[in-house]
């Protein structure tokens, strides 16, 4: 039997999804609303067209929309403007406007994004807006933040961002450290030592699969013989490849590789990842097995945080992930498809 349910409805127009409960809410298209039945709520609202991307809690309280290559965004509460926000506009056009909304490990609802500089990650309470990181002892480092996201449990926070060559990289933070010593977000850890440099694999995207666990995905970036030959059979990141990496003891747990980039990755429990590059598919990171792939999906081809370059039948449609429910919904033209995973039987693979 399958260790995950699949179903579609029709939908047209979708320009974002985030889950709500069992709801899946369009925040850019206005806040329309489809429940897993198909039927759907109309916008309450409209913004402006420019915004094509969000992200929200879990119980849809407050989300943000922003640009992906933009520098505008607006932070909702309950569907209503609460208040805007920005970014800076160097390279803004060139890569993934870096936003994200996260409960600490204190229970606060933290703001995490890049407001005065796109080197320096702010946190601030959301609802409020008080800055939590802002000193003027911080020097950051010269680092593109992107694609920021939270640890399960808001232990840690992690950035798929980019540095001149350029070259994808993938920075973790600690969160109580950071609130009690900004400085804490200018110095960015790195999981591998490997990390950064430019003749070995380039990390393009990675995702938690617990609080000190983190997944770091690969581009196709070929590696300089000569450096693997240095770098021996070390484990470690490689070109198109996986790796899972234990903050806490500081090892890399398993590498493999895979034929094409992973892409965009996403946890299904905490042993399996969903890539999304060109299609979908599911992937048991203990096994190295990909147990799955959705080829009637089409999921872009975003490989890094840069995404200027992508021409539109190549860019990331709409999509929204529950990780605690462990469920997907992706929009095509016509439709919404969702996949429920079974996690229970995911979790005894």
């Amino acid at each position: 039997m399958a260790p995950f349910r699949q179903y579609s409805f029709s939908a047209t127009g979708i320009r974002s999804l985030c889950w709500r409960g069992d709801e899946l809410v369009d925040w850019v298209g206005g806040g329309r609303a489809f429940a897993i039945d198909g039927q759907e709520r109309g916008a309450s609202t409209q913004y402006g067209d420019q915004f094509d991307a969000a992200t929200a809690t879990r119980d849809g309280r407050f989300a943000v929309i922003y640009e992906r290559l933009g520098t505008k965004a607006l932070l909702l509460k309950e569907g209503k403007i609460l208040r805007e926000v920005n970014r800076s506009s160097y390279r803004a056009a060139a890569y993934e406007y870096p936003v994200a909304l996260f409960h600490a490990p204190d229970g606060r609802l933290l703001l995490a994004h890049c407001p005065r500089s796109y080197c320096a990650v702010e946190l601030e309470e959301a609802e409020t807006g008080r800055p939590l990181t802002a000193s003027a002892e911080r020097k950051p480092c010269d680092f593109f933040h992107s694609r920021l996201a939270a640890s399960p449990h808001g232990k840690r926070l992690l950035s798929a961002g980019w540095a001149w060559h350029p070259l994808g990289i993938v920075e973790f933070f600690d969160v109580a450290r950071a609130l009690a010593d900004p400085r804490h977000l200018d110095r960015g850890a790195r999981a591998s030592p490997y990390s950064g440099y430019v003749c070995l694999a380039e990390e393009d995207s990675a995702c938690w699969l617990d609080d000190d666990r983190i997944v770091v995905a690969a581009s196709d970036e070929p590696e300089d013989p000569e450096e693997v030959r240095e770098a021996a059979d070390e484990a470690r990141l490689r070109s198109c490849g996986i790796a899972v990496y234990d903050l806490a003891s500081g090892r890399c747990q398993r590498t493999f590789q895979l034929p094409e980039p992973p892409g965009t990755i996403l946890p299904v429990g905490q042993h399996h990842v969903l890539s999304l590059y060109r299609h979908p598919k599911l992937i048991d990171v203990s096994s190295a097995q990909v147990l799955h792939v959705w080829t009637e999906l089409a999921s872009g081809l975003q490989n890094s945080s840069i995404i200027w370059h992508l021409k539109d039948d190549a860019k990331s449609p709409p999509m929204g992930f529950d990780p605690v429910i462990g469920r997907f919904a992706i929009a095509d033209r016509n439709r919404i498809t969702v996949i429920e995973f079974d996690l229970s039987a995911l979790g005894s693979s």
